[in-house]
């Protein structure tokens, strides 16, 4: 048997836009809409595998609509299109809409159809994760299992995060690279908070590559460094769970910590449900000099006790 056509859902406030998305989408099944609370209805009335939804429209922005959906159908995998970036807007496709890839406008049509076409696989293979806060059993037993990673150079920023996360959870610092792998390798760590860059280098190759091969670990980017070009790469290559500006904030600090511990969590007991975070891929020939040789191979290698999975290859 065949298997059954992907159910695309396109939202965008210009309708040649739509026409052109629903001709790249032929062989699915597509609906379309100029209207987000149709979009929204539509998503579970349909049982959407895949929501394409453009950023900027006059009535709600495309991240608001993809939070309403994540909400009210989980399930589909989300995807935004924009014409321009804009980091607030990538912050809340992070924080709140939680998309699986971020696409520009004008897109590459072959591109586009095989992220569609994965993104689908994922809905339909993958168990959905929810967002629901961990009872206070499975709370203090994450808060006594798991590690929280810090990788961050700046004296000042360590002395804030340990009066934040000291207190309730177990949290080791690194401030570099190879200081990170020697936790990492030692320690049950189910959240990474890095800055996106120190004395060392640039900390996002690490971040991404983490991802590629360890998707559960979730990870939480605080920088003052940000601009949105560096947030879309962190979406489409880290999957990165929130992306938060400096200065740290108590309170959102701890809120994004604890649901990441909670995402942690969930995955460890779902371990198939990690496909729903997996990463683009990215050539070898790409990364840093540095993460190239050795690091690479370690991080290949970390123990796959932390899920019970057989090592990524």
């Amino acid at each position: 048997m065949s298997e059954p056509r992907i159910k695309v859902l396109c939202i965008d406030d210009e309708s040649r836009i739509l026409r052109a998305l629903k001709a790249l989408f032929r062989d699915m099944d597509v609906h379309v809409t100029t209207d987000p609370k149709e979009a929204i209805r539509w998503a579970g009335e349909f049982d959407i595998d895949v929501v394409v939804c453009d950023q900027r429209m006059p009535k709600m922005q495309g991240i608001e609509v993809l939070r309403e959906i994540r909400i009210a159908h989980p399930r589909a995998m989300r995807i935004l299109l924009t014409g321009y970036a804009d980091l607030g807007a990538v912050l809340g496709s992070v924080n709140e809409g939680e998309v699986f890839r971020y696409i520009n406008k004008p897109w590459d049509n072959a591109e586009l159809r095989e992220t569609v076409q994965l993104a689908a696989k994922i809905a339909r293979d993958a168990p959905v994760v929810q967002d629901k806060a961990m009872d206070d059993v499975s709370r203090e037993m994450a808060r006594r299992e798991v590690g929280i990673l810090v990788i961050e150079d700046d004296p000042e920023v360590q002395q804030r995060m340990r009066e934040i996360l000291q207190p309730h959870y177990q949290v080791r610092f690194a401030s570099s690279p190879e200081r990170a792998l020697q936790v990492l390798e030692k320690h049950e760590t189910g959240v990474v908070i890095s800055e996106t860059a120190g004395q060392h280098g640039d900390f996002t190759a690490l971040i991404k590559a983490l991802k590629q091969y360890h998707p559960h670990i979730a990870t939480v980017v605080v920088t003052d460094r940000a601009n949105a070009n560096v947030a879309i790469d962190l979406i489409n290559e880290g999957q990165v769970f929130r992306l938060l500006l400096k200065p740290v904030r108590m309170g959102s600090c701890r809120l994004s910590v604890d649901a990441a511990v909670g995402r942690y969590w969930q995955l460890k007991q779902n371990p198939s449900a990690t496909r729903r975070y997996i990463v683009a891929p990215r050539a070898e020939s790409q990364l840093p000099s540095w993460l190239a040789g050795s690091l690479m191979q370690r991080i290949k290698l970390l123990p796959s006790r932390l899920l019970g999975l057989a090592r990524a290859h």
